[in-house]
């Protein structure tokens, strides 16, 4: 087995069933962040919080679902991994899913898992902040720069650096949440435009029915 293997199979026996799984990153290792996103989301587990943790860490929340649907699309995976031999090639493009003929220009790319794992960290850490936030701390850093401006008046070269930085701190407090939003309603178009992919990719069959009401004849047989 690789190493690039045993390091995917380490990431998802993190997953092993139980109801929540927490995932601290520190300094480099959150670059792994997607795959671990990705892999969990393939194994049932919804990413419920992603956050800074303590200095330098970051902390990523899963929650099981346990709906049947979801509980379906896992087995379709760990059978596509079966088959496949390793995650990284389940994530390569099927055959046929590369864009072809006169309309290939102008298709939409194939979206990454890895990728579409970045887009639901980024609408989830887009959920847990206020715009007000946002613009809080561009004004925190204006205010500083003009008093450091203040500061230095004899200095000509440090007062205008200082005001055209404090300036720039307030055109991020004005324009800052328009741009945020924007962002976040793309990354919501490019996750709709993954479970397309996805369901054409990997059409999983619909929750099996729910069993018969109890009735006489039911009653009798399980007595």
């Amino acid at each position: 087995m690789s190493e690039e293997m045993k390091d995917e199979a380490a990431v998802a026996a993190r997953f092993d069933g139980r109801p929540t799984v927490e995932i601290v990153f520190t300094g480099f290792g959150a670059m792994r962040a997607d795959q671990f996103t990705w892999i969990g989301a393939e194994l049932g587990y919804a990413l419920s919080a992603d956050e800074p943790y303590g200095r330098g860490q970051r902390r990523l929340l899963f929650t099981r679902d346990d709906s049947p649907a979801a509980r379906q699309r896992v087995q379709a995976a760990l059978e596509r991994v079966q088959a496949a031999g390793s995650w990284s090639a389940v994530a390569q493009p099927w055959p046929g899913a590369v864009p072809h003929g006169p309309s290939a220009a102008t298709d939409s790319p194939l979206i990454p898992p890895e990728r579409a794992a970045r887009a639901q960290r980024q609408v989830k850490a887009y959920e847990g902040w206020h715009p007000a936030q946002l613009i809080s701390v561009c004004c925190v850093f204006a205010a500083g720069f003009f008093a450091l401006a203040w500061a230095v008046r004899e200095t000509v070269p440090a007062t205008v650096g200082s005001c055209l930085v404090g300036l720039l701190c307030l055109a991020a407090a004005a324009l800052g949440p328009r741009y945020t939003r924007r962002w976040h309603q793309e990354n919501l178009r490019l996750l709709e435009r993954y479970r397309r992919q996805q369901a054409t990719q990997f059409p999983v069959p619909p929750p099996s029915p729910p069993p018969p009401p109890a009735g006489p004849h039911n009653d009798q047989m399980g007595s």
